[in-house]
């Protein structure tokens, strides 16, 4: 009589034949035509995929087979390998979801597909020609699994960013609709987790890709950071690169080709500290930052007086209905310039760092923001919502502060602001006018 532990062995030691078995007949058909094999192919490889939940030892057979993994990376990385696209799809689809299953729970089987596999999942990730499908959402599971487990001493972080970023932009340019759930989890590990590695992994990202991340970014600030608070580091690097890069916006005009998207990443910068400094979630990372402060105001005030000048500039308000028709000689798209909705972002940092703040007020004091504060609450179609965050700048300076309430009270009324958009529409202290025919 065979007792249950010898059953189990004799059970264990049949599965590693049998799977032994289907590993090399998958390497016999590595030497005949895939194509004309099709169906063969696509049955061991199921087998393969489906068997890996038997336990770690199988996982091991699979993972160890270095003939085996040659051939499993030309069908899921190597494009002219199958000779037919449309077969080659489904078998590269079952191909990723066993890689997916070797992995599972086993350490030991992730570093040997990441050596195997890994740095072509990144570069798969980061082909900006490649359609996104399902797959690469089972190469990021992958990219999860062994960052979970193995961290920084297996992956390379710089380029794990690089390539969730760059998915994350194709699914903007591609407008996919596939969910990308482990480009979510990845994110979060470095958002929420991991601030030092994310801030020295975003140093070594292209532009382009800063904007991608920083895109990410402020999309998760502004869903009220559902995966955990965004580390107070990251948060306050961003302050840091704004301050660094504020002053290139500027010197836009005299900027060269290459170093044109600059500007771009200190707006996309200061869009993140907009959004984080009025969340209570955040305010205390940048209440006590005064010298973001000093530096939003400063460059606040250098642009409302760039915008006063005589000759037009794209810092100029635009006050007028001529000015945003579609028979105006301004651009149609000054909504894609750099120049649009800057000062509004820039007056709602001020309010919001001014909130409470009474070392940020006797700075605005200092350095005569409030001039300055006054002339965004005009009208002006490059900044909408302008007009209502001062308002609130002015309230929030006012508010405990009687040096700020008397610059208030010395100021004396003239009437009504110019309005040249009201004029045109002919309304007078809200209502309709009608001009005499002529």
């Amino acid at each position: 009589m065979i007792s249950s532990k010898n059953k189990k062995k004799t059970t264990m030691c049949e599965l590693e034949k049998e799977v032994t078995v289907y590993i090399n007949k998958l390497l016999c058909l590595q030497q005949q035509d895939c194509k004309n094999n099709h169906a063969e192919l696509v049955e061991n490889l199921r087998y393969l995929r489906n068997v890996c939940a038997r336990g770690p030892l199988v996982q091991s057979l699979i993972a160890t087979n270095q003939y085996l993994q040659e051939f499993l990376h030309n069908l899921l990385f190597n494009t002219d390998y199958y000779g037919d696209e449309e077969l080659h799809k489904q078998v590269r689809t079952i191909t990723w979801q066993l890689m997916a299953n070797v992995i599972v729970n086993n350490e030991e089987t992730q570093s040997l597909i990441w050596h195997y596999h890994g740095a072509a999942i990144l570069q798969m990730c980061c082909n900006q020609q490649k359609l996104l499908d399902r797959n690469v959402d089972i190469g990021l599971m992958i990219v999860y699994n062994v960052m979970k487990c193995r961290g920084e001493a297996l992956l390379p972080y710089p380029h794990v960013l690089k390539a969730v970023v760059n998915v994350w932009r194709k699914i903007l340019e591609q407008k996919s609709p596939l969910q990308f759930e482990f480009l979510h989890f990845i994110f979060e590990e470095f958002l929420v987790k991991d601030g030092r590695s994310c801030v020295r992994s975003y140093a070594q990202l292209e532009t382009e890709e800063k904007l991608a991340f920083l895109d990410y970014l402020l999309n998760y600030l502004s869903h009220d950071s559902p995966n955990g608070q965004a580390h107070t580091f990251l948060l306050q690097h961003i302050s840091k690169e704004f301050k660094l890069k504020s002053d290139c916006i500027l010197r836009l005009s005299s900027l060269k080709e290459v170093d044109r998207m600059k500007p771009r990443e200190a707006y996309a910068l200061l869009q993140c500290i907009a959004l984080a400094s009025g969340s209570e979630m955040y305010s205390q990372i940048y209440a006590t930052d005064h010298s973001l402060f000093l530096n939003v105001s400063s460059l606040l005030r250098c642009l409302v007086q760039v915008g006063k000048e005589m000759e037009k500039n794209i810092f100029s308000p635009m006050t007028k209905l001529e000015e945003v028709a579609p028979s105006s000689g301004i651009s149609a798209d000054f909504q894609a310039e750099i120049s649009y909705e800057l000062k509004t972002l820039l007056v709602r940092c001020v309010a919001n760092l001014l909130y409470k703040n009474p070392t940020n007020k006797g700075y605005c004091l200092d350095t005569q923001l409030m001039p300055a504060l006054f002339e965004c609450t005009n009208m002006d179609a490059r900044n909408p919502l302008m007009k209502e965050w001062s308002i609130l700048a002015i309230r929030n300076a006012c508010e405990g502060c009687p040096e700020i309430q008397q610059v208030i009270a010395n100021l004396t009324s003239q009437g009504p602001a110019q309005n040249d958009i009201l004029n045109e529409l002919n309304l007078d202290m809200g209502s309709l006018r009608i001009s005499p025919g002529k």
